[in-house]
């Protein structure tokens, strides 16, 4: 009985503590960066602290996210930047974003709205795509267990063949 009662701990103990991972994900747009950030099931995580480092980490901005758990900085540094996400005491994301192209002095304005709405539409689906990936999927869970017990398995049967012998 109290085998079973540590496999059962041992296969929710990871499960529980996935549920509320953090996960934040941004991109550059020009002198912007946009952003978001989300639990594991995928709900935005609201007023959550933002930082924004250089490559040196060097501290450059902060900020909290909205009710969609969105953010966004102005910054015209280029290179590999860090942003962290602070969501309360234990729940903290990690996201380095390397920007390759050069930033121009004079911003483009864009002044053909429907292309501007399809690249709006775009970087929706790139938001939600990059959530589905982060995702704890039951086939996770289900899967998890499985390894668990294989090993739980592989372990019995060389405890009783060391017996036997």
């Amino acid at each position: 009985m109290k085998t079973f009662l540590l496999l059962v701990l041992t296969v929710l103990f990871p499960v529980l503590s996935e549920a509320h991972k953090v996960n934040v994900y941004a991109f550059r747009e020009g002198e912007t960066i946009k952003g978001e950030c989300y639990f594991a099931d995928g709900s935005p995580c609201k007023r959550a602290k933002i930082e924004l480092y250089d490559r040196k980490g060097r501290k450059l901005d902060e900020a909290l996210t909205d009710e969609k758990g969105l953010f966004s900085f102005r910054t015209q540094e280029e290179g590999r930047l860090k942003i962290i996400a602070s969501a309360g005491p234990g729940h903290r994301a990690q996201y380095e974003l390397e920007t390759l192209e050069k930033i121009e002095e004079h911003p483009q304005t864009i002044t053909n709205k429907a292309l501007e709405e399809r690249l709006q539409g775009l970087e929706n689906e790139i938001r939600d795509l990059r959530k589905r990936m982060d995702r704890l999927t039951f086939r996770d869970i289900i899967g998890g267990i499985g390894y668990i017990f294989g090993l739980w398995g592989v372990i019995n049967l060389l405890l009783r063949r060391k017996n036997a012998s």
